[in-house]
């Protein structure tokens, strides 16, 4: 009986913070599973293998982010919460304008860039290598939407930041789950080919990436992914495209083939002038249905609702 105490004061502790304890348990597991290729010879150089940072990098998706996610929901809200939350990773029904900006928004958005900085001429290499959209982009797009993007949207996006925009609203909870994020992505700073394309940032480096990562990057990716995930309907298979996409267009292969002389870093220039024009045409609703004080929809907008889904 004595043994029991701990394991049921450590649930109620879980089930009345959740939020707190996925992001304690996700940073500790994080850290224990990049731990060996931070040891090896593309970070410390302690230990005399080599071991890439994708084998950390999907270790942590599947068992820091999903699992810890599931775990605390479970404890948190029971089955119904696990059922809840499992329902938007098979969240497929939704528009197909959804699908489109998916899978397209983020290099159009990098194209755009391109054209109002080099004119015409950024259409060349798309024009001359329209088959590579196939094999360079989407292939690699759907990769790693599905290995990576997928299960890391599960937990930040339909886990932590639902949960907190029901209390703080979803831009403000945009904002705060948007530093969260990007910290987890932490020890990629240790490691070669993790956060840039070469050696690991050194010295003043290491704190102008950091900024970057926290804020630069972060805020405006989550107010849009959390525009995206509402106005889809809850869907983390649209969200987990649109990750997939920012990640893919912004890779050194697809810069390569479609946009070369472009700077890449102009695609997080357009993602916050999106992010800024969303918050104000929104006006900070971000896609989210206004709720009752009882936390339910109004009645107006729950018909709605309901008549939209009947054929």
């Amino acid at each position: 009986m004595q043994a029991a105490r701990p394991t049921r004061g450590l649930k109620q502790v879980i089930a009345s913070h959740p939020i707190a304890a996925f992001l304690v348990i996700l940073y500790l597991v994080s850290w224990m599973l990049f731990l060996p290729a931070i040891l090896g010879k593309s970070g410390l150089g302690i230990l005399s293998v080599d071991i890439p940072a994708q084998v950390g990098i999907l270790l942590v998706t599947i068992f820091g982010r999903t699992g810890v996610t599931f775990v605390v929901t479970r404890i948190a809200d029971a089955k119904a919460g696990t059922r809840d939350l499992r329902s938007h990773y098979f969240r497929f029904r939704t528009g197909p304008q959804w699908y489109l900006l998916a899978i397209a928004g983020a290099p159009v958005l990098l194209l755009v860039a391109g054209l109002l900085t080099r004119g015409g001429s950024a259409l060349t290499p798309i024009m001359r290598n329209p088959l590579q959209i196939v094999t360079v982009y989407l292939l690699n797009l759907v990769v790693i939407a599905i290995l990576i993007s997928l299960m890391e949207e599960g937990a930040w996006m339909a886990f932590v930041t639902a949960r907190l925009q029901r209390r703080w609203g979803p831009f403000w909870a945009s904002l705060a789950v948007a530093p969260l994020f990007g910290f987890v992505h932490f020890p990629l700073f240790f490691l070669a080919n993790g956060l840039t394309d070469g050696a690991p940032p050194r010295g003043v480096h290491v704190l102008e990436y950091a900024f970057y990562l926290l804020i630069l990057f972060s805020v405006p990716m989550r107010i849009v992914i959390t525009w995206v995930f509402n106005s889809s309907g809850g869907s983390v298979p649209v969200v987990a495209l649109f990750h997939a996409s920012v990640d893919t267009t912004a890779s050194a292969a697809v810069l390569t083939a479609f946009y070369p002389g472009i700077d890449g870093r102009l695609l997080y220039v357009g993602l916050a002038v999106l992010a800024l024009a969303l918050v104000i045409m929104t006006r900070g609703r971000l896609g989210c249905r206004p709720v009752s004080k009882q936390g339910q929809e109004p009645p107006t907008a729950r018909l709605a609702r309901i008549a939209a889904t009947v054929p």
